[in-house]
């Protein structure tokens, strides 16, 4: 902690703090020194302890503000202005919940530009992890303000969320992010709550053994500098300058970036792959900042026109989308180099892909690339740990430090990197949320969830309708909330860029539970299954709505299971209930709806536009 600084981390200036609940106040300094807090024209003081800390707790206080909070001790005062009273919401997961608003830009870019709300504040945790046991502070950051300067930062769903939540109550919201791309559950449990899993806390374990993290984290930056720079020195398109306007590409086979680099042979694996295209540009269109968007590549790529770099990126799954400042009229030429690191790479299938101009103009750069291999190699055969994937990691030094801290509730959206093993993750989440809450001591406050969205990478099966039926199991839990989101997701992108849809529903969870507003937040969900003479009869709970179809005449994404055959069936709409006509009631053994990676043909809503709850249903 600064010298001059006696507050815990959260404590900035812009800090948005609990209504109507008693406000913790906390931090260190000089063991027996006097502490004078002075808040809403108030003076409280405390004394600190013998370990260095010290704590007040103040009045409750109405939604409102702004405040200033002044902390006196000895010779150091710190200042806290623009304090405001409102409702705190802790989002926490892995990348789906960190994904920025400038990430979303191309969705969402009126937001950026004309976002102007001070009632809306975001503070974002830096990544720190821990296995010695639960830390006492965060790392330092700053409360931010939703205005054009800093909207960029917001994570999208925190802010989609909190935008809706002020539009309906008018109360100020804070956002406090807490998540991590890549994380399964597992990292934001305690000890305690992984107490079934001696397996999980073996891995914690070992991270606490002197040297082991640091000792891996340097063998595997040492294979991954080696393979990237044998990659570079190697590479005949650099040591050639490929990227150059003069380089002749005469004897470079043809390619269209929709081409599945899995269909081409001498493409199928890891190395170094250039692609070189010649456009013409007009006089009109000349001399202006335009963009260039490649969609997603696997899984790095740098991006040059005209032989100078305009971008790149080093990992996959951030859209390609870079700032080409000096086109000029006639013919220009763009270069572009893959790295594929893990296997066969490629440019994402169905991504959009064209030079986007400022005044609205497209030119479609598909087709008519040439390209050709500089160099194959194999995969290296390791890299740099991500720590912050071991159990109980972030928990200890991301979660425990906020746990002082009074919250409205919980916004969680995570669950990719368990789909991998679904079986038990309704446990873990329960278990989650049972020992968040204890260790926050608040009672059962709102704990809501996103459900997985619909995703299909070509070629592979990840588990999602069983994961997401784990994350439904885990409604058993009290004072929780679900909101099903497999029609918002992209099927060739695990970042799926509409986290306004997402966030407009975790919010109308929040309100209908956490506000008391009366309002349908919630799909239709399957209650009973009456087998009747060749024909189920699927009776849902419709929460005062009513079943409708998104498309067509017909209930889709239905199947019967006879044992482990799959039969895809259609249904009609009788009420609130779907009628299956089949001469195989007598031999199924379960239905399902919605059960695939990506559900697309799904179109079961109720009457405001919210999907049925995906289910597989035992028959009697």
């Amino acid at each position: 902690m600064m010298a001059n600084r006696l507050l815990a981390n959260i404590f900035t200036d812009g800090v948005i703090l609990q209504r109507d609940m008693p406000i913790r106040v906390w931090g260190k300094g000089e063991v027996d020194e006097r502490v004078v807090i002075e808040f809403d024209g108030k003076t409280y003081e405390s004394t600190v302890d013998k370990k260095g800390k010290w704590e007040v707790v103040l009045p409750a206080l109405p939604a409102g503000g702004s405040y200033v909070l002044t902390v006196t001790s000895g010779a150091v005062t710190q200042v806290v202005k623009d304090v405001l009273m409102g409702d705190v919401w802790v989002c926490s997961g892995q990348s789906n919940m960190e994904i920025n608003m400038l990430r979303t830009r191309r969705m969402f870019g009126e937001y950026n530009k004309a976002t102007n709300n001070p009632h809306i504040r975001k503070y974002h945790v830096p990544m720190t992890y821990d296995f010695h046991g639960e830390q006492e502070e965060i790392p330092e950051a700053t409360w931010i303000l939703a205005c054009p300067e800093e909207m960029e930062k917001f994570t999208a769903t925190g802010f989609f969320f909190a935008n809706k939540l002020y539009e309906e109550t008018g109360v100020p919201i804070g956002i406090i992010l807490s998540a991590l791309g890549g994380t399964p559950i597992e990292s934001w449990m305690s000890r305690e709550a992984l107490a079934d899993y001696p397996e999980a806390l073996a891995q914690a374990d070992q991270c606490c053994e002197a040297g082991h993290m640091e000792k891996l984290i340097s063998e595997g930056q040492k294979i991954s500098d080696a393979w990237f720079e044998n990659l570079n020195r190697y590479d005949r398109g650099i040591n050639e300058r490929w990227q150059s306007e003069e380089f002749d590409d005469s004897d470079w086979k043809g390619i269209d970036l929709d081409v599945s680099w899995d269909e081409v042979t001498d493409l199928k694996m890891s190395g170094s792959i250039w692609l070189r295209k010649e456009i013409e540009i007009s006089e009109a269109l000349a001399n202006q900042s335009v963009d260039i968007i490649l969609g997603t590549v696997i899984d790095a790529d740098e991006v040059y026109v005209n032989g100078e770099q305009v971008g790149g990126i080093g990992y996959q799954y951030p859209p390609r989308d870079y700032v080409v400042p000096n086109l000029r009229a006639g013919k220009n030429t763009i270069a572009i180099r893959v790295i594929a690191v893990g296997g066969t790479g490629g440019f994402t299938f169905g991504k959009e892909r064209k030079f986007l101009f400022a005044d609205g103009q497209k030119i479609d750069l598909t087709a008519g690339w040439k390209y050709k291999r500089a160099l194959s190699c194999s995969p290296p055969t390791g890299g740099a740990p991500f720590f912050q994937n071991t159990p109980t990691g972030n928990y200890n030094g991301m979660i425990a430090p906020l746990q002082n801290l009074a919250i409205k509730g919980v916004l969680w959206y995570q669950g990719e990197s368990n789909a991998g093993s679904p079986e038990g993750y309704s446990k873990k989440l329960e278990k989650l949320i049972t020992n968040w809450r204890k260790n926050w001591n608040q009672g059962d406050f709102p704990f809501i969830y996103a459900q997985l969205p619909n995703w299909s990478p070509k070629g592979r099966i990840v588990n999602w309708p069983l994961l997401r039926d784990e994350q439904a199991k885990a409604l058993a839990v009290p004072n929780t909330r679900m909101a099903v989101t497999y029609d918002t997701g992209e099927y060739n992108d695990l970042h799926p860029l509409n986290k306004k849809a997402v966030a407009e529903r975790l919010a109308g969870e929040a309100l209908s539970l956490a506000y008391g507003f009366d309002i349908v937040s919630t799909g239709p969900t399957v209650a009973v299954i009456k087998n009747s003479d060749n024909q189920f009869i699927l009776s849902f709970e419709t929460f005062e709505s009513e079943l409708v179809l998104k498309h067509g005449d017909l209930v889709h994404g239905l199947s019967l299971w006879i044992d482990d055959l799959e039969v895809p069936v259609e249904g009609t709409i009788c009420e609130s209930t779907v009628i299956i006509d089949t001469p195989y009631a007598n031999t199924t053994t379960a239905i399902s709806y919605a059960w695939t990676d990506d559900p697309a043909d799904a179109n079961l809503y109720n009457a405001i536009g919210l999907p049925t709850v995906p289910f597989k249903k035992s028959v009697q």
